[in-house]
């Protein structure tokens, strides 16, 4: 009798593995109280786990061992493409843009895309913006100094493998686990990573005296919420997209607005007039590239070059009939 489900359940248990860097304690995981609170009025009670390794995570959602996961979009474009290019290389460069972005994706509009393989997308939020940290600043002085270089990039990041050949740096595998380390101990010249991981990884000791960190924005970071499909209520992903849209985008930016300026002033190296043009040439190089190899979903990279273009319909790129056509 132990196994028939008492008549008097409301709820239906589901298991939620949260990557965080930091473990329960960090800001992704305590990001995401409210909306277990939340979920118990959908009938759903969640039972949070945290995972400082994103791959554990990722293998243990698609093994059956989580109902519901919250990995980045960099990892679940292995599972839902057109959600998981949202964090595309230099896709986006202000928050504006991303929430934007969010917004379209999490519409009833976008349902269908964001369902593939019996997986779903529902929720996204801000993780923040990704940089490029160099150990001696003067390696961002220009893109010819980042010839190479030794950069740390994650084994199953596509898109910094290419971007680094693209800007003729060399590209060194790693893991969430290693890529501070390495970039600390200096196996590694620099990295591309998140704000949030000068403290969290500790990325300052790699910085030092003479580090610098580039205020290009190589891509917007966010955590997306995966579910298996057949596991939850039909209505249930659009249900959660909504209300993650609605409540937890503005408090997760908050979080995140705080990383950012937990970085000294001292280290920031300014990217303007011809490097960011420089910078914006070899982003759309790299996108082209993945675009040709279909790895993005190209409804999305179609998407975030609107939004750029609307934000500045003056960048050379919105004439260009890359990634889809022409926006002007």
């Amino acid at each position: 009798m132990g196994a028939v489900q008492p008549a008097w359940s409301q709820s239906e248990q589901k298991t939620f593995c949260i990557y965080d860097p930091i473990g329960a304690n960090g800001f992704i995981y305590q990001s995401f109280q409210d909306y277990i609170v939340q979920a118990r009025s959908w009938g759903v009670d969640l039972n949070p786990r945290a995972y400082t390794d994103e791959a554990v995570a990722a293998n243990d959602f698609k093994a059956g061992k989580c109902d519901m996961t919250a990995i980045t979009g960099v990892r679940n474009i292995h599972f839902v493409k057109f959600a998981g290019s949202l964090d595309m290389a230099g896709g986006l460069q202000t928050y504006e843009q991303e929430r934007t972005a969010i917004k379209v994706m999490s519409s009833p509009k976008a349902a269908q895309y964001m369902q593939q393989d019996g997986y779903e997308v529902a929720g996204i939020t801000p993780l923040g913006k990704a940089f490029l940290f160099a150990r001696e600043k003067s390696s961002l002085d220009s893109l010819n100094k980042l010839a190479g270089k030794k950069i740390a990039v994650m084994s199953y990041d596509k898109q910094a493998s290419t971007l680094s050949n693209v800007a003729g740096a060399s590209p060194v595998g790693a893991s969430i686990a290693s890529f501070g380390p390495m970039f600390n101990n200096g196996s590694v010249d620099l990295a591309y990573a998140p704000s949030f991981a000068y403290n969290a990884l500790e990325l300052y000791k790699g910085l030092g005296e003479n580090g610098g960190i580039a205020d290009f924005v190589l891509g917007m970071l966010s955590a997306q919420i995966v579910i298996h499909q057949d596991g939850f209520a039909d209505d249930f992903g659009q249900k959660s997209r909504t209300w993650v849209m609605q409540n937890m985008f503005d408090s997760t930016l908050r979080r995140v607005e705080r990383a950012d300026a937990d970085i000294p002033d001292k280290y920031w190296v300014q990217v303007s007039g011809d490097r960011d043009a420089e910078y914006r040439e070899m982003f759309r190089n790299t996108r082209e590239k993945l675009w040709d190899q279909n790895w993005y979903s190209h409804r999305t990279q179609h998407l975030l070059k609107k939004i750029r273009c609307s934000a500045n319909n003056a960048l050379s790129e919105c004439s260009m009939a890359s990634e889809g056509g022409a926006i002007n």
